[in-house]
């Protein structure tokens, strides 16, 4: 009997009851699974799940927590990650302090206002905003960004940032930095400040950066001196400043429009009243200027610019300064050239003026002349060749790459006037009497009978010759065996003190051209080795500007004053750099520079047409393995109040010199005529005074010359 808690209806029952009847004793077949593919239902048995639901809730909110904690770890740890980068982002974008905005270097002749050339890339002048009248920056404001006084992170902001920097806002990074730079310069600057950068930067059409530029470019005067008309339209132009449109010289209809336009914001603004706007006309603009804002460069005087920026590289303010630093800092350089003086000499030595002395020469011929200061060292003149962008043959200079200029040539007779120099100061005197024969060997000095040294001119003096008598005829014999005498040495020494800064080595079958720089007290490294005795009548070559250097230390009777280019240089009205002209260093004895003066002035080759007697010499460099045919040929000279060489040679490959006549170019011919013709132009144009002369002292021995002297050999009496 079942009992009863039994179910006896339960298939677990009835699987028992079949195995207890069933006769074999064969194992029963496994059971078969159970569920819903058998139609068979399990067996079901309540469990309590309500411990396991807690402890997987328990463990949900434990993970939860987790990941909040961690999300907020995360979060803090990018958020300090975006800080770091965004403030490296933010510091690593330049204020305008730290942009370097070219802006253009203007040189300027010694008169401080005709501009000689403009440097840089662009053409930009730096103004302050204080300098301006109010009415030019409530112009642009009113035409650019009426909401500028009032708003923060304004357009005229964003328009400075964009055209200081560069940025390219069409992509999004550059679109990043342009509003980081444009918060910044909102909240480091005042309204007036970013609005002086703005109106600095600016392009204004007609190759004019800056308001400063523009109202050159446009009016002809100073930003400080725009009317308020004017400051209109300009203003007008910043919206479409490259194609003209608001140009009256391109299309006055549009201009006018604009003009009355920018009028009635500034209206609206309060810069004007209704009555003053109804007032206003659009003013007169100046034909476009093409070469207004040319840099010069490729003018004679490009070559002045090379010398000027050389010499103030060197400088302690520019010294060691980035490249482009002086083009493109905003000076204001001031030189020593006078325009009167330059245009003189241009006229004469650059053969483009019709009539001039050098109109119609050969191709071949070139002429290069330098004038001097004596007593200051300021070049008041120079010029090296036609092109200021191409070969200077009147000097070198230190660029950027190295030595520049090609104004070296072997000076002939010219560096005769050194060696005298140097023998007064041995105690020789101008009166000496020495050998002076149409050719003569000189052995020792490697000028054996086969190759003597042979004199280009000749004097009745000859064969004897005072040293007084045998420069005014620019002999050379003599000068070997004074030069012999005294040792090569002595006269490369004295060719420095004057102002001779190098010599070259000239090019051979056996050798390159080298430049040599000169120093006190070289001489005797240089010599015999590798200047010898014929140094003394110039076969070594040196610049046409250190030629006129040493006459104009001769010109202030052996005062030596620095040859420079450069009187002052300024930014911002402030001066950064100024040339120091009263200083002067005694290099030669007033006695033995008054006895050179003395035999210098007898030559007939330096009077002036007013018959007004200079200091001069002329020479002549020979064409190589020639006796007669000249290469190269030389006047120098000098005044109390002007000093200056002249040189004329071959442009490039070296050919027999030949005027347009077919005569041969000597140093009494054209640079002679050039000599005289810009030293009485420079000193009439200048309002130059008389010039004065020591008297001769007739210092050293008379007896120191190879020949016994009379009575008669050099002359003497006055030089009148």
């Amino acid at each position: 009997m079942a009992g009863a808690g039994d179910d006896v209806t339960s298939p677990r029952n009835d699987a028992a009851r079949d195995d207890a009847t069933r006769d074999d004793a064969t194992p029963a077949p496994p059971e078969k699974p159970r569920g819903w593919r058998t139609g068979e239902w399990p067996v079901f048995v309540r469990i309590d799940l309500s411990e396991a639901y807690a402890n997987v809730r328990r463990r949900g909110r434990q993970l939860r927590r987790r990941r909040i904690i961690s999300g907020v770890v995360a979060a803090i740890v990018l958020a300090s990650l975006f800080t770091v980068v965004g403030y490296y982002y933010i510091n690593a974008i330049p204020l305008p302090d730290g942009l370097s905005l070219p802006a253009t270097t203007t040189v300027y002749y010694n008169d401080g206002e005709t501009v000689l050339a403009r440097l840089g890339s662009q053409n930009r002048t730096l103004v302050r905003i204080q300098t301006l009248p109010d009415h030019v920056g409530n112009a642009v404001v009113a035409a650019e960004d009426p909401a500028f006084w009032f708003d923060s992170a304004t357009l005229l902001s964003r328009q400075y940032a964009r055209a200081a920097t560069g940025l390219d806002d069409r992509t999004p990074a550059g679109e990043a930095r342009l509003l980081v730079m444009t918060w910044k310069l909102e909240d480091t600057y005042t309204k007036d400040q970013i609005l002086e950068f703005y109106l600095n930067t600016v392009y204004f059409g007609r190759g004019a950066y800056g308001i400063e530029a523009a109202a050159r470019a446009y009016f002809g005067k100073r930003a400080a001196n725009l009317t308020v008309a004017e400051s209109i339209l300009l203003a007008g132009l910043i919206e479409s400043p490259g194609d003209g449109r608001y140009d009256p010289t391109v299309d006055a209809t549009g201009a006018a429009m604009r003009f009355a336009t920018v009028a009635q914001r500034m209206v609206t603004l309060g810069a004007l009243t209704e009555e003053e706007a109804a007032n206003l006309r659009l003013p007169a603009v100046k034909p476009y200027d093409v070469t207004l804002f040319q840099s010069g460069l490729d003018r004679p005087t490009g070559l002045v610019v090379a010398h000027v920026l050389a010499e103030l590289r060197a400088a302690p303010p520019f010294r060691d300064q980035p490249p482009h630093y002086l083009e493109e800092g905003g000076f204001r350089i001031v030189t020593t050239i006078d325009p009167r003086a330059q245009a003189l000499l241009e006229h004469a030595a650059a053969g483009t003026a019709p009539g001039s002395l050098m109109d119609g020469q050969p191709g071949n011929l070139r002429a290069a002349a330098v004038v001097v200061e004596p007593g200051t060292g300021r070049v008041l003149a120079y010029y090296g060749g036609p092109d200021g962008t191409g070969a200077d043959f009147a000097g070198t200079y230190i660029a950027e790459a190295g030595a520049a200029g090609y104004g070296a040539h072997p000076p002939g007779q010219t560096f005769t006037v050194y060696t005298l120099a140097a023998a007064l100061q041995s105690g020789i005197s101008v009166r000496s009497v020495w050998d002076s024969p149409r050719q003569k060997a000189f052995p020792s000095s490697g000028r054996a009978a086969d190759n003597p040294v042979r004199n280009y001119y000749s004097a009745s003096c000859q064969p004897r010759c005072s040293l007084a008598e045998a420069i005014q005829a620019s002999l050379d014999v003599p000068f070997v065996s004074v030069t012999e005498r005294i040792g090569p040495a002595r006269v490369i020494d004295t060719a420095q003190a004057l102002g001779i800064g190098a010599m070259w080595v000239p090019e051979s079958a056996e050798r390159e051209r080298q430049r040599y720089d000169l120093a006190p007290g070289s001489g005797a490294r240089l010599a015999p080795q590798p200047f010898g005795a014929t140094v003394g009548v110039g076969e070594y070559p040196v610049t046409v500007l250190d030629q006129a250097a040493a006459m104009a230390t001769l010109g202030a009777g052996g005062l030596r004053a620095q040859t420079h280019f450069v009187r002052e240089v300024t930014k911002d009205s402030t001066i950064v750099y100024r040339e120091d002209p009263g200083h002067t260093e005694r290099v030669l004895d007033a006695e033995v520079a008054a006895d050179i003066t003395w035999a210098l002035r007898r030559s007939p080759h330096g009077v002036l047409p007013d018959g007004e007697r200079t200091a001069a010499q002329i020479g002549v460099g020979r064409l190589r393995d020639t006796a007669v045919e000249t290469a190269h040929a030389w006047t120098v000279g000098y005044t109390s109040e002007l000093a200056m060489a002249v040189w004329i040679g071959n442009e490039e490959i070296e050919f027999p010199l030949k005027d347009k006549y077919g005569a041969r170019v000597t140093g009494d011919t054209l640079p002679a005529q050039l000599y005289r013709e810009v030293m009485a132009g420079v000193a009439d144009a200048l309002g130059l005074p008389e010039p004065s002369y020591p008297a001769p002292s007739f210092i050293g021995d008379e007896g120191a010359g190879d020949l016994d002297a009379t009575e008669d050999a050099g002359g003497g009496g006055d030089a009148e």
